[in-house]
């Protein structure tokens, strides 16, 4: 019951996603957290030539269009056939479709996809956190990785909710949210929240070599509220964010205020 809720939201969001897709791509919001993730992407693509890349929890589709020029094959999943469908028709209007294939999967249950077949997985946009079991969805990318592939996604923290909870609204939600992980949101979406040592021990515990642990517009809050998007269109504060981003975001220190947690891990072999 509760992936159905899930499903017929991101059915229903699918168009404004979609219509929003190329508005996005001149946000100052949107390009800042997009080239941050291409930072950890890019160093990797090396190492893969020519691989075979997972796109879980792709929604309208992020990467394809970067990837498979360069000579990558994509796959691109989501648990919405509407978001699927616009991920589709963007890459044949786009002219990149022939490089992509689709699956209708939730992250939590790759079924479809075989063990140790892809050369990289990528999760962007907290489809861990939007899940309804982070650690199981986690899972199921390290197990479709090879050995000495990569895992890149991007996950909730929970301290930093909690301390952004309370300040919006001082109240006794900042401790429950820091108990049990769960963000109730005023969509009726539940966030499952991790911490920087929960999601270090997650890879931990599947045999993972953590590479990075960083925060993704660590200054931000997630979503970020209208002040801070106004505030990027300085261009001294945007180059700080970027700054902020590249030389200090694997700091334990930053990691721990970030909203937004990125993690790298490679498959032992």
């Amino acid at each position: 019951m509760e992936n159905q809720k899930l499903r017929d939201i991101w059915d229903q969001r699918a168009e404004i996603h979609a219509a929003g897709k190329e508005a996005k791509a001149q946000d100052p919001m949107s390009t800042l957290y997009h080239d941050s993730w291409w930072g950890y992407i890019q160093p990797l693509l090396s190492e893969i030539a020519h691989g075979r890349i997972l796109e879980a929890g792709c929604g309208t589709g992020r990467w394809a269009e970067h990837l498979v020029p360069m000579g990558f094959d994509l796959v691109l999943s989501d648990f919405s056939p509407n978001m699927l469908a616009k991920a589709r028709a963007y890459a044949e209007e786009k002219g990149f479709a022939h490089g992509v294939s689709f699956e209708a999967l939730d992250v939590c249950d790759l079924h479809s996809l075989e063990s140790d077949s892809f050369d990289m997985v990528i999760s962007t946009g907290e489809p861990v956190s939007l899940c309804n079991d982070p650690g199981q969805a986690i899972s199921e990318y390290c197990r479709v990785v090879r050995p000495g592939g990569y895992v890149l996604c991007d996950a909730g923290n929970r301290y930093r909710k909690a301390y952004d909870s309370f300040v919006r609204s001082p109240s006794g939600r900042a401790a429950q949210i820091i108990e049990t992980g769960d963000y109730e949101m005023d969509n009726n979406m539940t966030l499952h929240l991790l911490g920087p040592s929960e999601l270090t021990r997650i890879f931990d515990d599947l045999n993972m070599e953590l590479l990075t642990l960083a925060g993704i517009t660590p200054m931000f809050s997630f979503p970020p509220n209208e002040q801070q998007k106004k505030a990027l269109e300085d261009e001294a504060t945007y180059q700080a964010m970027v700054k902020i981003g590249r030389e200090y975001a694997r700091r334990p220190e930053i990691v721990a205020l970030s909203n937004r947690l990125i993690a790298v891990a490679r498959k032992l072999v």
